[in-house]
């Protein structure tokens, strides 16, 4: 059974990202989609509950309080059930297995929990648009479970191009965890047929050690996954901005999917020096697969 999980909080972005993960589910011979929302009770405050003028603390139990929150509370549980229905209508006769998840509390802590719960194989999350809080200081909730999740995640940007999976483009810093990433990419993808290149983007000429890291890649791979025929390895050379060659690449050559392997950052690091992995997820305008490396 694959299995996909999809955060949805009911903004623009959630549609897309549904039917991107339906689309995955419905290729594999058996799979579930499971629609994660997080519900927060916002007439609490983040640190404590709050207090009246007398100091006492307003709690959830007061009559005008419950009645508040019964009602967002039943008026969120319709929306997911309604999305749920919609999908299912829209799903073609497809046999994916489709449920819900109705939790109360942040998505930045509900949703690590429940992707180890479902047992996910991967999560698929919307992103909002460039005018968004998204390009707040930290960050969205995407960069974040991109960041410390323990499975996949794929980022759907809301204004995003067609859903097409021809053109899947692999970019490689020769990370150890790449082979495998790219051999898992190939299964995922498998029913979808498509043209995969690997790319090294050089700073300055390509170097023969750059080659043979190529080589070794392309090497590893075939091990892992002899099956992988439709895939291609390629340098990138004289870039003086990784990231801006990058998007140049996967604009003027019209990439569909761009996958990444994201390495593990301090904290501080995370600050001061934000990754390429980040910037794609909150700027990139095609589907952004993020694999894990086990190595820092």
């Amino acid at each position: 059974m694959f299995r996909i999980l999809v955060p949805v909080d009911f903004e623009e972005g959630t549609s897309g990202a549904c039917h991107y993960a339906l689309r995955l589910a419905a290729a594999a011979p058996q799979a579930e989609v499971l629609l994660l929302h997080c519900f927060r009770d916002y007439l609490a405050g983040p640190w404590h509950d709050p207090v009246d003028q007398s100091g006492h603390p307003v709690t959830g139990s007061e009559d005008a309080t419950n009645r508040v929150l019964q009602r967002n509370e039943t008026e969120e549980r319709g929306k997911l059930e309604a999305l749920r229905q919609e999908l299912r209508s829209n799903a073609d006769g497809s046999r994916v297995l489709l449920s819900t998840a109705f939790v109360n509390g942040l998505p930045e802590d509900v949703i690590p929990v429940e992707a180890q719960r479902f047992q996910a194989d991967l999560i698929v999350m919307g992103t909002a648009g460039e005018g968004s809080l998204s390009r707040s200081l930290f960050g969205t909730v995407t960069t974040k479970m991109a960041a410390d999740a323990n499975v996949p995640v794929l980022s759907v940007p809301q204004q995003g191009r067609a859903l097409r999976l021809g053109r899947v483009l692999y970019a490689t810093d020769f990370d150890d965890a790449d082979a495998q990433a790219i051999a898992d990419l190939h299964q995922l993808l498998a029913p979808f047929n498509p043209h995969i290149l690997c790319l090294h983007i050089t700073y300055g000429a390509a170097t023969a050690q750059d080659q043979e890291k190529l080589n070794q890649l392309e090497a590893a791979v075939k091990d892992v996954r002899p099956a992988a025929t439709n895939i291609r390895y390629s340098l990138l050379e004289g870039s003086s901005n990784v990231d801006e060659a990058l998007e140049s690449f996967v604009e003027n050559e019209r990439v569909d999917l761009l996958a990444v392997t994201n390495r593990k950052r301090t904290f501080l690091d995370s600050i001061l020096h934000p990754s390429l992995t980040k910037q794609l997820v909150l700027e990139a305008e095609v589907p952004l697969l993020i694999f894990h490396s086990r190595f820092k």
